[in-house]
């Protein structure tokens, strides 16, 4: 707790809160939030979530934020990859299915916000999920479990279930129950992998996981779909 209520730390989580504030602007307008409000609150959440990531993530042994060029050049190799593989799972197996059952349901935003009918959008989406969703649900988490347990496979297994969870009740709570495997199963395995980047390769690759893993929804807009 000392490291992470340190001087150096607190300016250190608030310099990486500052960028994640601005990457999540664009899905904050999008999801009609009043930024007066929601800008303030998410460099607030972002703050706390960076200490987190600063402070425990190289106290457990993993890269943290900044990495060597070899480290973070291995690390984003493995993110491309991996989002070229996943890229024609999605377009040819899972947006069809998943985009049909949310355009079925009453509560149009969730939709829009999964797969944006814009460009503008498609790039909010992918900002939010390389800062924020990166940040709340892979590094910060992973940094914790890692500090508690120090066993990075016990820390990636908690963040995983987290993960699930979330996923879960997400998708119940608004209202949806078609396909619900298809909804769960590539936020765990998203996530898993995410952790992994996190803990071998820094903070970089994961957010380039992330963005890579949601370019399908560009293709959707650009066929028209």
């Amino acid at each position: 707790m000392r490291n992470f209520v340190s001087e150096s730390n607190l300016f250190k989580a608030m310099g990486l809160a500052t960028v994640l504030t601005i990457m999540s602007a664009g899905r904050l307008v999008q999801a009609a939030k009043p930024l007066g409000l929601f800008l303030p609150l998410t460099f607030v959440i972002m703050t706390f979530v960076s200490g987190a990531v600063t402070a425990w993530g190289r106290y457990a042994g993993m890269p943290g934020i900044m990495t060597n060029r070899r480290t973070l050049m291995r690390g984003a190799v493995f993110a491309v990859v991996l989002s070229l593989l996943a890229l024609p799972v999605y377009v040819f197996w899972l947006d069809l299915p998943l985009r049909n059952t949310l355009l079925s349901m009453t509560r149009s935003p969730i939709a829009e916000l999964s797969y944006p009918s814009t460009l503008t959008g498609c790039f909010s989406l992918v900002l939010w999920s390389a800062g924020f969703q990166t940040m709340f649900l892979e590094a910060a988490p992973m940094s914790l479990f890692a500090r508690l347990t120090r066993r990075r496979s016990i820390a990636v297994a908690l963040c995983a279930a987290m993960r699930t969870y979330i996923a879960y009740r997400q998708i119940t709570e608004a209202g949806i129950t078609n396909h619900l495997p298809l909804f769960i199963f590539p936020a765990l395995v998203s996530t898993t992998a995410g952790c992994i980047l996190f803990a071998r390769f820094g903070l970089v690759p994961a957010m380039l996981l992330s963005a890579g893993l949601d370019i399908h929804v560009f293709f959707l807009v650009t066929a028209g779909r």
